[in-house]
């Protein structure tokens, strides 16, 4: 039975100091930073875009005939999504930054070490006769445990949230991106118009104002046109926009809280277990470890 307990033991020993998984998982982390980012700054984006051309008024009287409207009107419900939502993206990314500081914790060489010691005082207990101790034997190999999780833990939630993300996420992630580039899009559009509208009105001057007055109305019967035909993406991006901030939700909050209570619960019900079993304790009394 000593000598099963020492392989095993060696065996964790092995497993932990050879195994080099930090590469792969700093690599996947990496991947989901970068999708986080890419998102914050189409979020960013996207309330600049709305900051130039919010409240912008529009008006021109054809012969006796009042027309005015506002861009803001339409983008205001909008523009408070967008900043909840770079809310969050931006929530995500300090998320992502603490699990890699966790992958990065756990590959360093004091982790390691400690996995070496707790292993050799495992070893000491239980082949020296005047350090064999049942109690002592058995914090140490709970201590070992803990090492073991805190060396793999991190690592093991990356790969898997990596695959919860391609198996369920991703085909979503990448359409609701693309339906918020293209309201982007759609809105520099119609800030570009804005833009010639206003240049147009600094350069003419008295008589050229008169000879400019019909394309003014037209260019802003156009842009109302545009307007009417962005609320269509509007609301279609409104949705992405709910899309995305449930898979980061999901991905880099939900996810790590999940982690962190499975990683305090199995800290918390490994040193509460007593090992009052008789089977356990005659056992250990087998392999000579005093009890």
């Amino acid at each position: 039975m000593r000598i099963f307990i020492t392989l095993l033991l060696l065996l964790v020993l092995a497993f932990g100091l050879l195994v080099n998984l930090e590469e792969g998982a700093l690599k996947l982390h990496n991947e989901a930073f970068e999708r986080a980012m890419i998102s914050f700054g189409l979020a960013k984006g996207l309330n600049a875009i709305i900051s130039l051309i919010q409240g912008t008024e529009f008006s021109a009287t054809p012969i006796g005939v009042g027309l005015t409207f506002s861009i803001g009107e339409v983008l205001d419900p909008f523009n408070d999504m967008v900043e909840r939502f770079s809310w969050v993206m931006l929530a995500s990314s300090v998320s992502l930054g603490i699990q890699k500081l966790l992958l990065i914790l756990s590959a360093k060489l004091f982790l390691q070490v400690a996995l070496v010691v707790s292993v050799v005082a495992s070893l000491s207990m239980l082949w020296i006769k005047k350090l064999s101790n049942y109690t002592f034997f058995l914090f140490s190999v709970k201590v070992l445990i803990l090492l073991f999780i805190l060396r793999f833990g991190a690592i093991l939630f990356v790969y898997s949230s990596d695959v919860f993300y391609h198996s369920l996420l991703q085909e979503e992630y990448v359409s609701s991106s693309s339906a918020i580039q293209e309201t982007k899009n759609r809105l520099e559009d119609v800030q570009n118009e804005n833009k010639k509208l206003v240049e147009s009105k600094k350069k003419s001057g008295f008589f050229d104002g008169v000879s400019l007055k019909y394309d003014e109305i037209i260019e802003n019967l156009n842009i109302s046109k545009q307007l009417s035909a962005l609320e269509t993406n509007i609301e279609e991006a409104s949705r992405k926009i709910i899309s995305l901030i449930t898979i980061f939700v999901v991905q880099t909050i939900l996810m790590p809280l999940l982690f962190l209570w499975f990683l305090l619960f199995s800290v918390r019900l490994l040193f509460s277990v007593k090992f009052e079993n008789e089977t356990i304790v005659l056992m250990l009394k087998r392999t000579k470890i005093g009890v």
